[in-house]
């Protein structure tokens, strides 16, 4: 099929480089928000349905971090607890974990305090799938940030989720962890001209030499996709090897509407 398109890669993967990300309007705000958080040790809460780009969000920011400065941990686990999260900061340092609870998370402030102050680098830790979390592990949240009696934080915490994680804030027993978030942005789908410079962007990544999908195939991926990314991404998959099959060097309208008709 590579051939055939002549293709020098695979496109609408989310194997692409973070250098080669698309740059929508959202992503640049997600990008500026997560960099000032981080800059300031502050708690961060990136939300966002299902394909919308949070992913994307973390990697290009991951890769702003200059290791010279920066050390950070990413950990998605959907069924995490507070347990789990302390001996996942201590091992990934090298660190054996203490068997008593208390004694594992003075050895986590340690750590932190000591990377911060001593060596001098910021920690920045990830929590992905967060929307799974139980109310032990969002309350121990208010305990993660917690250093020299609640006065200063050596780190910044970005917590990520879809939209129902804001909901679950909002109940008056995790008022207190609410009430710490300094940064707050919730991801949208791309519009209808982002959608457009997206597809011809995936395209020119792979070095396409010529136009592939219709204006007419690309009205209907966006009508269908209202422009969440992983949605494009399929559509867009999908019809290029429906159009391969059929032989046909453009997908058009016809080919985007079998697809959407098989998902």
């Amino acid at each position: 099929m590579l051939d055939f398109f002549e293709m020098k890669g695979v496109p609408f993967t989310r194997e692409i480089l973070a250098k080669h990300l698309f740059d929508s309007s959202c992503q640049k705000e997600a990008a500026a928000r997560l960099e000032y958080a981080v800059q300031h040790r502050q708690f961060c809460l990136l939300t966002g349905e299902a394909g919308m780009g949070k992913s994307t969000a973390i990697r290009s920011l991951v890769h702003q971090l200059d290791p010279i400065h920066y050390h950070y941990l990413y950990i998605c686990d959907s069924s995490l607890t507070p347990k789990l999260f302390y001996r996942e900061v201590l091992q990934s340092f090298g660190i054996q974990p203490a068997f008593r609870s208390t004694d594992v998370k003075r050895q986590y402030q340690s750590l932190m305090l000591d990377i911060y102050e001593n060596e001098k680098k910021l920690p920045v830790i990830i929590l992905d799938e967060a929307h799974h979390f139980s109310e032990s592990m969002l309350q121990e949240l208010r305990f993660i940030l917690n250093f020299k009696e609640d006065s200063m934080s050596p780190l910044s915490l970005v917590v990520v989720g879809q939209p129902s994680l804001r909901n679950l804030l909002k109940v008056k027993q995790l008022e207190a962890i609410d009430q710490r978030i300094q940064m707050r942005y919730q991801m949208s789908g791309l519009t209808e001209k982002e959608t457009h410079a997206y597809i011809r962007h995936q395209l020119k990544m792979v070095e396409t030499p010529h136009e592939i999908f219709s204006e007419e195939a690309i009205q209907a991926i966006y009508n269908f996709s209202q422009g969440i990314p992983r949605k494009i991404n399929t559509l867009c998959s999908q019809s290029l090897l429906d159009a391969f099959i059929q032989s046909n060097k453009i997908v058009g309208e016809a080919h985007i509407h079998r697809v959407i008709n098989e998902l």
